[in-house]
C-alpha cells in the first residue's frame, strides 16, 4: 500500500516541473502584461538587477574597502539577495495571487502592483547603501539601478520628484556616515560625487521614456485590436441579416447570437413587437423570457434616443430574471427612421472596465439591426403590394379578355340554342365560330397560367421552354408548327432568354387571333455573336386597310422586349402573303 501511494507522487514530478515552467512562462510572458510593465518587470528585476548584486558581491570579496563599508557584511548581501529573490519570485508566483484581490480596489492593479513593488525595491536598497558607509559603498549601482522600475510608470514631474528625493536620501546617508558630506569636495570623490548626482537623472529618464512609449503602443495596439473586434462584431450582425433572408424570426436569433458571441456581454435580448398595430405583442430573440413586457410598457421603461445604462430594479420583472447576474446593464431602441423597431438589451456579468465604449458600441449595432429590421418589413410590404398589384391586373385582364369571350360564348349558345331546327349550315357556321371562340379563350387562360408561374422554372432551360410553348399552341390552335434549332445553343443571360420566350409567346397568340395560318415555322440560330428568332406564318398577313388587325398591342409589345434587350427587329408581311418575325439580339449586348 505504501509503494502505491509513494509511486505516482514520484511519477508526477516531471509533470509538476513542466506545469511550473508551464505558469513560469505564462506569467512572465511578454504577451501577459502590458507594456511597461512587461520591459519593467523582465529587464530591471531579472537581468540589471542581479547583474549589480553580481558587482556588489565581487566589490566586497575582492577590493579592499574600509570597514566602515562591510561592518555588516555578509549579512548585507543575504539581506539584498533575498531581496532579489521575492523580487524574481514576485511576477510568477506571488502576482497571480494579489491581482484578484487588488482588483477590489482598482480596475487596473496590474499597473499599480509593479509600481509599489518597484518602490519598495528602491527604499531597500537605498537603505542598504546607507548601512554600507555611504561613500564607496559596493551597493550604489544596485541601488541606482533600482530606479527602473518605478520610472516607468510616472510622469516626468514624478520622475524629476523622485531622482530628487533619491539624491536627497544619498545626500542624507553621505552626511551620517564616514567622512561626512564635506568629504565630496575631496579631489578624490569629487568626480564620484558629480556622478552620484547626474547619472540617477539619466537613469531615470531613459525608463521613463521607454514606459511612455510601450504604454503610447499598448493603448494603440488595444485600440487597433478593438476595432478590428467591433468591426468584425458589425460584419457577423450584417451576415445574419443576410443569410436569415426575410424571415423576422429565423433571422434575428441568429442576429442575437452573433452579437453575445462576438461581444463582451454575456446577455443579449431583442424585444421587437410583432407589428405596428396597438394591440401587438412583443417577441423576445435571443432568450427565453417568460411574459415579455407588452410594447408601451417598453416604450416607457426605455424611453430615450440613444444607448444607456439601465439599473436592475427599473427592468420590468420578467427581464428581471433574465439579467439578474449581471453587474451592468445596457438598453438602447432600436430606432430606424423616427421608428421604434423594438429594443436591444444587453447585460455583462463582470461590470467593463470602458462602458462609454461599450455604450457607443451598443448605439452602433442598434442601428445596423434596426435597418435589418426595416428592410425586412420593407420587403414583406413591398411583396404585399407587388401580389396586390398582380391580382389586380390579373382581374382587368380576365375582365377584359376571358369574361368578354365567355359572355360572348354564353349569348351565341342561347342563340344557338333558339334557332335549332333552322337552317342546318346556318348552325354548322354559327357552332363553328363558337368553337373558334372557345379556343380563343382556352388560349387566353394557358397564357395567364404561363405567366402565374416561375418563367424557364425547374430544368427544362430556354429550349425546353419554348417547345413546350409550340406544344400548347398547337394543342389549343390544331396549327401544325415547325420549330428548328440552327447552330450550337449557349447559354445566354435569363433576361435574355425571358425576353425570347415571351416574343415567341406574343408572335404565336398573334398568329392564333389574326392570321387564319395553315402552317408556323419558327427558327432559332445560334452563333459566336448573336441569336436570331424567326417566326413565319402562312396566313393573311397585315392588311394596310385594317391596320389595326395584327399591330396591336402584341406587336407593340413584342417590339418593346426586343428593344429592352439591344436587339433588332423586323415584320415582312403582305397582304394575303403571310407574315415573318426576324429579331437578332447580340451576345455582346445580351
Amino acid at each position: 500500500m505504501t509503494v502505491a501511494q509513494t509511486q505516482p507522487q514520484a511519477d508526477d514530478l516531471p509533470a509538476r516541473v513542466a506545469q511550473f515552467r508551464s505558469a513560469w512562462r505564462r506569467q512572465t510572458s511578454l504577451e501577459a502584461l502590458p507594456g511597461g510593465i512587461r520591459l519593467a518587470v523582465l529587464t530591471s528585476p531579472f537581468i540589471v538587477r542581479w547583474a549589480t548584486w553580481l558587482i556588489a558581491l565581487l566589490v566586497v570579496a575582492l577590493a579592499e574597502l574600509p570597514e566602515i563599508n562591510t561592518r555588516f557584511e555578509p549579512w548585507l548581501l543575504m539581506a539584498t539577495f533575498m531581496q532579489l529573490v521575492l523580487l524574481t519570485v514576485y511576477v510568477p508566483l506571488i502576482r497571480p495571487w494579489v491581482l484578484p484581490r487588488l482588483k477590489r480596489f482598482s480596475d487596473t492593479p496590474e499597473q499599480y502592483d509593479v509600481l509599489v513593488v518597484g518602490l519598495i525595491d528602491l527604499v531597500l536598497a537605498m537603505m542598504a547603501v546607507y548601512l554600507s558607509g555611504g561613500w564607496r559603498s559596493p551597493y550604489f549601482h544596485f541601488a541606482l539601478t533600482a530606479l527602473l522600475i518605478p520610472t516607468f510608470f510616472l510622469s516626468f514631474r514624478g520622475v524629476l520628484a523622485l531622482s530628487i528625493a533619491y539624491m536627497l536620501f544619498y545626500l542624507f546617508g553621505l552626511a551620517a556616515t564616514g567622512e561626512g558630506l564635506g568629504g565630496s569636495w575631496n579631489d578624490r570623490n569629487l568626480n564620484s560625487f558629480i556622478g552620484a548626482m547626474i547619472t540617477p537623472l539619466l537613469v531615470a529618464l531613459v525608463p521613463n521614456y521607454l514606459g511612455n512609449l510601450l504604454r503610447e503602443l499598448d493603448e494603440s495596439r488595444r485600440e487597433a485590436v478593438e476595432a478590428l473586434s467591433d468591426s468584425d462584431l458589425l460584419f457577423r450582425v450584417a451576415r445574419a441579416f443576410l443569410e436569415g433572408g426575410r424571415d423576422l424570426d429565423t433571422t434575428l436569433p441568429n442576429v442575437a447570437a452573433a452579437v453575445q458571441q462576438s461581444s463582451r456581454f454575456d446577455r443579449v435580448v431583442l424585444l421587437v413587437p410583432d407589428d405596428d398595430s396597438a394591440g401587438a405583442e412583443t417577441i423576445a430573440y435571443g432568450a427565453v423570457v417568460t411574459r415579455p413586457p407588452e410594447p408601451p410598457e417598453l416604450a416607457e421603461v426605455f424611453a430615450g434616443d440613444a444607448a444607456r445604462t439601465i439599473a436592475l430594479d427599473a427592468l420590468p420583472v420578467s427581464l428581471q430574471a433574465l439579467m439578474g447576474e449581471c453587474e451592468w446593464i445596457g438598453v438602447v431602441p432600436l430606432r430606424s427612421v423616427g421608428t421604434v423597431e423594438g429594443w436591444l438589451l444587453a447585460g455583462a456579468l463582470i461590470r467593463p472596465t470602458e462602458i462609454l465604449h461599450d455604450v457607443r458600441l451598443l448605439d452602433t449595432i442598434a442601428g445596423q439591426v434596426a435597418l435589418g429590421i426595416r428592410n425586412i418589413r420593407l420587403t414583406e410590404e413591398v411583396g404585399e403590394l407587388a401580389a396586390e398589384g398582380e391580382r389586380i391586373r390579373m382581374a382587368r385582364e380576365i375582365h377584359d379578355g376571358i369574361a368578354q369571350m365567355v359572355y360572348m360564348l354564353s349569348l351565341s349558345l342561347e342563340t344557338a340554342i333558339d334557332r335549332v331546327g333552322t337552317d342546318p349550315e346556318e348552325q354548322r357556321q354559327r357552332l363553328k365560330d363558337l368553337t373558334a371562340l372557345a379556343k380563343n379563350a382556352l388560349w387566353e387562360v394557358r397564357q395567364y397560367i404561363f405567366d402565374l408561374r416561375p418563367l424557364l422554372s425547374g430544368d427544362e432551360g430556354f429550349l425546353g421552354a419554348v417547345q413546350g410553348q409550340v406544344k400548347e399552341f398547337q394543342a389549343v390552335a390544331d396549327l401544325p408548327v415547325e420549330l428548328r434549332i440552327e447552330g450550337e445553343p449557349h447559354d445566354l443571360p435569363l433576361a435574355t432568354t425571358a425576353a425570347l420566350y415571351r416574343i415567341v409567346q406574343e408572335g404565336l397568340g398573334n398568329i392564333f387571333r389574326h392570321a387564319r395560318a395553315t402552317k408556323v415555322e419558327i427558327t432559332l440560330a445560334f452563333t459566336a455573336d448573336s441569336v436570331t428568332l424567326e417566326i413565319t406564318d402562312d396566313g393573311v398577313g397585315i392588311s394596310d386597310h385594317e391596320p389595326g388587325a395584327r399591330v396591336g398591342y402584341g406587336m407593340g409589345n413584342l417590339q418593346q422586349r426586343v428593344e429592352d434587350i439591344d436587339g433588332t427587329v423586323q415584320i415582312l408581311t403582305e397582304a394575303g402573303g403571310g407574315t415573318r418575325i426576324d429579331v437578332r439580339v447580340p451576345v455582346e449586348a445580351a
